[in-house]
């Protein structure tokens, strides 16, 4: 036998056979759809397994350690306290919410209209970015008192302290998403004699809300703080934060003092869950969902 007859004979013995699975036949494609289902499923469950790693660290970190309960109570006594006065949660939080959500609607109705504004003038742009800043850069525990000072104590307090502490982030977001926008789209819809209105709803709006999204989610928390602390200095009956500060003032309600918290945590990732399934939804066609 020849040595070319011997090399194609090995060859051929390390070719794939009719009958062995390759990447392009159904059944390597149903392996490959296989595996990219379990990584999902990994890449969802992620999450939910971090949150009951780090409960689960608490839980027995206080135990171990031997840390006392007016300290540091264990996750579970947190949830027996709340669950032992549902309706007390229930009742400050539904007044939290509502304070979180009025401050966070009015500062994004604000914010819109000042980014469109400022989407559409340089010179206005440059004019207000360095007032702007001044309020992101300075601590809303620095002007809280005066804010309660300039509107008196109660409501009126506490959504101007919300919707500051929310504005920014969405004006910023606004005024990026908004600029950028491709010239030549603006060109061609200018061509097309496309008048503002037309070049803001069908451009420039759905430009900016990616970043208005992501503006959302950080706001989220931002108006949960602003809301605590306005009921904190507002002089509020009421709330979340106002459970808070008698907590803090009674070594007795220690524990009504995490329950609040945890409250407030809770709050706050189902807002965030819920916007960005809103997200999905509304960017469906954007390259950020797109797995």
């Amino acid at each position: 036998m020849s040595v070319g007859s011997t090399f194609s004979m090995s060859s051929a013995a390390m070719l794939p056979g009719p009958d062995a699975p390759s990447s392009d036949s159904p059944d390597g494609t149903e392996v490959a759809n296989g595996l990219a289902n379990v990584r999902r499923i990994v890449l969802m469950s992620a999450p939910v397994v971090g949150v009951i790693a780090f409960f689960l660290i608490w839980q027995f970190g206080v135990k171990i350690f031997d840390i006392q309960k007016f300290v540091l109570p264990r996750p579970s006594d947190i949830l027996s306290s709340i669950n032992g006065d549902k309706s007390y949660y229930v009742r400050n939080a539904r007044t939290t919410l509502w304070e979180a959500f009025c401050g966070f609607a009015i500062a994004f109705v604000l914010a819109m209209i000042g980014a469109t504004v400022m989407a559409h003038s340089r010179f206005i742009e440059r004019a207000s970015m360095p007032l702007v800043v001044l309020v992101q850069v300075t601590p809303i525990i620095a002007y809280a008192p005066a804010i309660v000072i300039w509107q008196g104590f109660g409501l009126k307090s506490i959504l101007v302290m919300t919707s500051l502490v929310c504005f920014v982030p969405f004006l910023i977001n606004g005024v990026a998403g908004m600029r950028s926008v491709d010239p030549n789209l603006i060109e061609l819809a200018r061509s097309v004699d496309a008048s503002r209105r037309e070049v803001f709803v069908r451009l420039r709006l759905p430009s900016a809300l990616p970043n208005l999204f992501s503006a959302a989610r950080i706001a989220v928390g931002l108006a949960l703080i602003g809301a605590v602390l306005g009921e904190i200095y507002a002089g509020s009956v009421s709330g979340l934060g106002y459970s808070i500060k008698l907590a803090q003032a009674r070594p007795t309600l220690r524990m009504q003092l995490w329950g609040s918290i945890y409250v407030l945590a809770f709050i706050g990732a189902a807002a965030t869950i819920l916007i960005s399934t809103v997200e999905r939804f509304v960017l469906h066609w954007h390259s950020s969902q797109r797995r």
